[in-house]
């Protein structure tokens, strides 16, 4: 598996996971919503009943004032409280939320409401007729009966709208705890496999390229170990770099071999060279004396001149195969460097996905932060309206006061000041319920900004850790073009040693044609032996040099070693 496959699998498990998360934390927020649309739509199903209640009682208190009084006032009242009554009944009917067996009962009471308001018809038209006590009478018996009823079954429907909120919440909390759990655990699993691979990658890539780097230093200093090869289990990149510098070594390992047999071979032509330059200049100096013996002296120089010609050329051919190896390892440097530059390239693009990652992020955490600052919103909603239900339940408190201070004509007034105030009693129980609810929601969403936080560091850990892996495949490149530089550097110097044996060989060239010239003209032999001795000089120089370079190689390449 190579490296760009490894890093895409650990990211995408990662992003499965998160997306996952992300995905169970939007269904529940989702859920929580409904429900709590739900109860808002209960709670004001809940207030209309009330509503519903208090004006029933404000039309009865309204008529027993019109009795008193007979003020026209009051039966304008009344219509608009009748009309107000046939309102929220439709308004309740028209709620989706209402189930089929509450709806029925919302229909029995508009049926009662019917029932009277033809009751308060007749008692008006007694009333406008004069009939007091026939008014009085109908006021206090049927409609008390009617209105009687009608407060039986909205106080039945009010209790069943209260237990099943009650059990809505329960519900709620249930639900919420269980998402809660399930959203914990599939983060701790998504952090632990973060960890996991990031540790499991790190150490895949990091040791495979450290046996490398070791091996590397070595060489550049002078004293690898080139006998060991570099053994990496996986598969991908890294085993193919490992490959490349296996064969490289090898390759190595074979140019040295043949340079340090080529050096030991220069170093004992140069000594039998060397040798044969003494006995030549030992021969010129009884030139003199015996101009046979230098003859048949010339005749044996030849041919070990012959030798030293074939020997030397020899080294020449060695010294090219060490060139041509040369230019072997430069191409296998190449292709090492430009694996390394697809490696970095490969970094960069996973950097760019986690860039993205890291920006969905900050996207999420803004969401949620929105939502938290619209949940705030809905709690100063709720406050506004306890400050307007405790202002209600004071005034409805100066009524009930400037009612029991009118004596018997502020009864009535008392009377829908004590519901007014039981209202804004509930209505402020309902808001702290409702507060309650936001607080809840609040610390839900405080959590899940935590949590994104927590996400968000992740990723930009994650990031830091792959801008580091980006920095040693950029090493990695950098001592590839240091090991090409050194390869460079050696074919200079094999170079440099094939020259001089080309001009060893044209030495020994003339060295030959020297010889030849002594026997063909023993007569001449006091110039011959001059210009021999000279030449003799020249190539007991030339050897010894040609000894010296062959010992500065060999001890260069003793300090590798090889098998």
């Amino acid at each position: 598996m190579n490296i760009r496959t490894k890093l895409l699998g650990s990211f995408a498990i990662v992003i499965v996971l998160m997306v996952a998360l992300g995905l169970l934390a939007y269904t529940h927020m989702t859920h929580t919503k409904s429900a709590y649309t739900e109860m808002l739509q209960d709670g004001e199903v809940r207030y209309q009943l009330k509503s519903l209640q208090n004006t029933i009682t404000g039309m009865s208190n309204d008529e027993r004032a019109y009795l008193l009084s007979q003020d026209k006032q009051f039966e304008s009242q009344i219509a608009d409280k009748n009309k107000a009554v046939e309102d929220l009944l439709a308004k309740i009917l028209a709620n989706p939320t209402l189930d089929d067996e509450n709806r029925q009962v919302i229909e029995q009471i508009k049926v009662t409401f019917e029932k009277l308001g033809h009751s308060s018809t007749q008692t008006l038209e007694l009333i406008n007729a004069g009939k007091s006590k026939e008014a009085l009478a109908l006021h206090l018996g049927e409609e008390r009966s009617t209105r009687n009823e009608i407060e039986k079954i909205n106080d039945e429907l009010l209790a069943s709208l209260d237990s099943e909120m009650t059990a809505d919440v329960v519900d709620r909390d249930h639900e919420a705890k269980t998402q809660n759990g399930w959203i914990m655990s599939l983060f701790a699993a998504a952090l632990l496999s973060a960890i996991i691979l990031g540790l499991l990658l790190t150490r895949s890539i990091t040791r495979p390229l450290k046996l490398i780097n070791t091996q590397l230093r070595e060489i550049a200093d002078g004293r690898g170990d080139l006998s060991r090869d570099i053994e990496i289990r996986t598969q991908g990149e890294l085993a193919e770099l490992a490959i490349s510098f296996n064969l490289m070594i090898a390759n190595l390992r074979t140019i040295l071999s043949r340079a340090m047999g080529t050096a030991k071979q220069v170093s004992f032509s140069s000594e039998q060279l060397s040798e044969s330059a003494e006995q030549t200049s030992r021969a010129t100096e009884n030139i003199v004396e015996a101009t046979q013996f230098i003859a048949i002296r010339a005749e044996r120089e030849q041919e070990q001149l012959a030798s030293a010609i074939s020997a030397i050329a020899q080294m020449s051919e060695g010294i090219s195969r060490v060139s041509e190896a040369n230019e072997e390892v430069a191409k296998l440097a190449s292709a090492a460097s430009e694996s390394s530059t697809q490696g970095t390239h490969s970094i960069k693009e996973v950097l760019h996905e986690m860039k993205e990652i890291h920006d969905r992020v900050q996207d999420a955490s803004g969401v949620i932060l929105s939502l938290e600052k619209q949940s705030q919103e809905i709690g100063g909603i709720t406050s506004m309206i306890s400050e307007v239900a405790n202002r209600t339940n004071l005034l409805a408190l100066n009524a009930s006061i400037e009612a029991s201070r009118a004596g018997e004509h502020g009864k009535g007034f008392a009377v829908v000041a004590l519901e007014i105030r039981k209202l804004a009693e509930q209505s402020k129980v309902s808001a702290q319920q409702i507060t309650e609810l936001i607080q809840e929601i609040l610390s839900r969403v405080n959590q899940a900004v935590a949590s994104m936080n927590n996400v968000s560091k992740k990723a930009g850990s994650g990031l830091v850790k792959t801008t580091q892996v980006d920095r040693l495949f950029q090493s990695i490149e950098t001592s590839i073009e240091a090991v090409s530089t050194r390869v460079q550097n050696t074919s200079d110097t094999t170079g440099e040693l094939a020259e001089s044996s080309r001009s060893i060989v044209r030495m020994a060239e003339t060295v030959a044609a020297a010889s030849n010239e002594v026997a063909a003209s023993c007569q001449n032999n006091s110039a011959a032996t001059e210009e021999q001795l000279a030449t003799m000089q020249e190539i007991s120089s030339a050897s010894l040099e040609l000894t010296k370079l062959a010992d500065d190689l060999h001890a260069v390449l003793n300090g590798f070693k090889l098998s």
